[in-house]
């Protein structure tokens, strides 16, 4: 995966640069480290796609790949922000929020089957899709070295999806009439997470993450990942840039009264933010 291979680079490039061999005072460090506060708001690139299911009786395990089918981009520009507190010696609390959605119109060329609604091959339909993802995690730092940061914690993410197809139908009497189909969803998810920072210099940090689920909550199942490895700049003591590879996957069975399903996604590209640290 793209996320494994920049995190392998990165972290060679940590091992390698020169400047970590030079020997620094306890406050040589950069402020991602040292400050209470940071926040990072900017534009993320991701490639993405989204698989969903809604369960109908003649397939009910048929997927729609909204990409393939239905001509969703699969490439984005939005805007994503995180935060982080530092409370205590030990303590923080972090934050991350961003939103991805597209529409479309196509020429089917296949059959799509939506609950037991029929959309058939040749139907001119258009279709969305759109996912908010807000995570919160409260972690405590394991290290004792200014210059390192290892830590652990419990998370949070808040999902919202929501998606719909709409086009000619045929009813039994064998004419054609409009239908859209809609299905959306929310839930609280909790994960487990760890990260590690390292800064070499005053001006540069590198900093990983990983959350992770795998659990059964209420009318959901499956699992979730969500990672990050950036690069982060000190231009000032309180203003800073980061350049991120952010990678996120969805993998959820949907058991709602209102939707049986499920819905399959994954996001990765570049994340690039202002930062500030104080």
């Amino acid at each position: 995966m793209k996320i494994l291979s920049l995190i392998v680079l990165l972290v060679l490039f940590v091992v390698l640069h020169p400047g970590s061999l030079v020997a620094q005072t306890a406050d040589d460090y950069h402020p991602v480290l040292s400050k209470k506060f940071y926040l990072g708001a900017g534009a993320y690139f991701p490639d993405k796609n989204f698989k969903i299911r809604v369960a109908g009786t003649a397939n009910p395990r048929r997927e729609i790949d909204f990409e393939e089918a239905l001509k969703i981009d699969n490439s984005e520009t939005t805007g994503a922000a995180e935060f982080r507190w530092r409370f205590g010696e030990k303590w923080s609390v972090s934050g991350q929020y961003w939103r991805v959605s597209d529409s479309s119109t196509a020429v089917l060329t296949e059959d799509i089957e939506w609950e037991d609604i029929v959309f058939e091959e040749g139907t001119f339909a258009s279709a969305g899709i759109g996912l908010d993802v807000a995570r919160v995690f409260f972690g405590r730092s394991f290290s004792s070295s200014p210059k390192h940061d290892f830590g652990a914690g419990l998370g949070l993410h808040w999902l919202q999806i929501d998606a719909y197809i709409a086009g000619q139908i045929k009813t039994s009497l064998g004419d054609t009439e409009p239908y859209r189909g809609s299905v959306d969803a929310e839930a609280p998810l909790p994960n487990i997470g760890a990260w590690y920072t390292y800064s070499w210099s005053p001006k540069w940090a590198f900093r990983t993450r990983v959350d992770w689920l795998s659990a059964s909550i209420g009318d959901y199942s499956g699992g979730l990942w969500n990672a990050s490895a950036a690069i982060h700049w000190a231009v000032f003591e309180h203003f800073g840039v980061t350049a991120a590879w952010n990678f996120f996957q969805l993998d959820v069975d949907v058991a709602k009264s209102d939707w049986r399903g499920s819905v399959e996604t994954s996001q990765n590209g570049p994340f690039l933010a202002l930062t500030a640290h104080w």
